[in-house]
C-alpha cells in the first residue's frame, strides 16, 4: 500500500480551471493515493452501508450488471438488507449504458444515463433513432425478448440492438439467463443537460479524473467528452495525483481533503465502479493485479472480483452458484480474524440457488 501523505499546494505549469465565482487558479491540490481511494470508497457508499431500501442512492452513479448478478452484489456492498431480487426493486431499473453494458441505475435518473451518452454526430443519432423505431414497431408496446426483436430485424451481430439504449426510449430486464426490451417514453430531459449531469456524476464518484477517463466511462469519443467537459469546467478544481494532473468537482474538494481509510470487509464483483479506474493504484503489483481486477484477457482462469479489507484489496474471489472461492495475494498475511470476517461476508452474499453457501480458500 502507498503510505498516507498529507495534502499540500503544488504549482502546476499550465493555468488551472476556475470554479464558479472564483478567479483563475494556478495551483492544484496534491492528494495521496490512499486519500483518493478513501474518498471514492466514501462517496460510493462502501465505507458505510446505507440503510435498507436505499437502493437508488447506492446505484446513483450506476452499477454494472454484465456478469450474472454483479449488480446485486454491488448493491449488497453498499446497502443493508439486500435480497437476491433487489435488482427488481421499483426504485431502480436496468439500462444499456457505455457501449451496451447492462447497468442498474436509479429509475428517476434513467434518462440521464441513456441520453447522457447520446451522439452529437447527426448521422449516428439518426441511425440510433431508426433502429429504435424499428425495434419498437416490433415490440408494439410489449416487453419482448431481445433475441426475438434482433432476429426479426436480422441484426448481425445481435448485440447491435443495444445501441437503442442511447435513445432513452427503452429499458431492459436481465435475469442472468435472458434479456428483455421494455418500451418507455423518451425522457423529458434536454440532451445537453443529461450529458453535463452525467459528467458531474462521474466526477463525484470517480474523480479526480480526466476528460479521457470520462470518455471511457461513458463510451463516447474523447472529442465529444471534451465538449461536455468544457461545459462544466468552471465547476472543477485541479488536483495532482502521483504527479499527474486531474480534476474534481470543486464542491467535492473538501471531502477529498478530509478522506480517511475505512474499516470493513467488502466483496466487489467484476466491474464494480470502485475498480473501474486506476487499477495500478488499487493493486500496484502487476503480477497480483489480474487475481482481483477485471482484465479478462489476462484472467487467471476465472472471472475475478476484489476482496477489500480496510480499504485495501488483499485477495481475489470468484463464484459458482453459491460456492465462493477466495484467492489471497499472500495466504499468511490474512489473520484468522480477518479470514473469518471475509468468510462471513462471502456467506452473506444475496445469491439465490440450491444448496447451502460454501467457502473455499485457494
Amino acid at each position: 500500500m502507498h503510505g498516507r501523505g498529507r495534502l499540500s499546494r503544488v504549482e502546476i505549469g499550465r493555468p488551472g480551471h476556475r470554479r464558479e465565482g472564483e478567479g483563475r487558479r494556478t495551483s492544484a491540490t496534491a492528494v495521496s493515493v490512499p486519500q483518493l481511494l478513501a474518498y471514492r470508497a466514501s462517496v460510493m457508499h462502501l465505507a458505510a452501508r446505507l440503510p435498507a431500501a436505499s437502493l437508488a442512492a447506492a446505484a446513483w452513479g450506476g452499477l454494472q450488471d454484465s456478469v450474472p448478478r454483479a449488480g446485486v452484489i454491488s448493491l449488497h456492498a453498499r446497502v443493508e438488507g439486500v435480497r437476491p431480487d433487489s435488482w427488481e426493486d421499483p426504485s431502480v431499473v436496468q439500462v444499456w449504458f457505455r457501449g451496451g453494458a447492462n447497468y442498474i441505475v436509479p429509475r428517476e435518473d434513467a434518462g440521464m444515463f441513456t441520453l447522457g451518452s447520446y451522439p452529437r454526430d447527426p448521422e449516428q443519432a439518426a441511425a440510433i433513432e431508426r433502429l429504435t423505431d424499428a425495434a419498437l414497431q416490433i415490440a408494439a408496446g410489449r416487453t419482448l425478448r431481445v433475441a426475438e426483436i434482433s432476429g426479426a430485424l436480422g441484426l448481425e451481430p445481435s448485440t447491435a440492438i443495444r445501441a437503442t439504449g442511447r435513445s432513452g426510449r427503452v429499458l431492459i430486464r436481465w435475469d442472468a439467463r435472458d434479456i428483455w426490451l421494455i418500451p418507455v417514453p423518451r425522457p423529458d430531459i434536454d440532451v445537453e443537460d443529461a450529458r453535463r449531469e452525467l459528467a458531474r456524476r462521474f466526477l463525484h464518484w470517480l474523480g479526480p479524473a480526466t476528460d479521457g477517463d470520462l470518455a471511457r466511462w461513458t463510451g463516447v469519443p474523447r472529442r465529444e467528452a471534451k465538449v461536455t467537459w468544457q461545459a462544466i469546467e468552471r465547476e472543477l478544481a485541479p488536483v495532482e495525483v502521483e504527479r499527474t494532473r486531474r480534476f474534481l468537482l470543486a464542491a467535492d474538494l473538501e471531502a477529498l481533503e478530509r478522506a480517511e481509510p475505512f474499516e470493513g470487509i467488502r466483496l466487489l464483483p467484476m466491474d464494480d465502479p470502485y475498480t473501474k479506474l486506476d487499477q495500478a493504484l488499487l493493486v500496484p503489483d502487476p503480477a497480483l493485479r489480474p487475481k482481483a481486477l477485471p482484465v479478462i484477457r489476462h484472467s487467471p482462469g476465472y472471472i475475478p472480483g476484489a476482496v477489500l479489507v480496510d480499504g485495501e484489496i488483499v485477495a481475489g474471489w470468484q463464484r459458482q452458484g453459491r460456492k465462493v472461492t477466495i484467492h489471497p495475494f499472500e495466504a499468511g498475511r490474512i489473520g484468522s480474524d480477518v479470514r473469518r470476517a471475509i468468510e462471513a461476508e462471502a456467506l452473506a452474499l444475496p445469491i439465490a440457488g440450491p444448496g447451502e453457501p460454501s467457502i473455499r480458500w485457494d
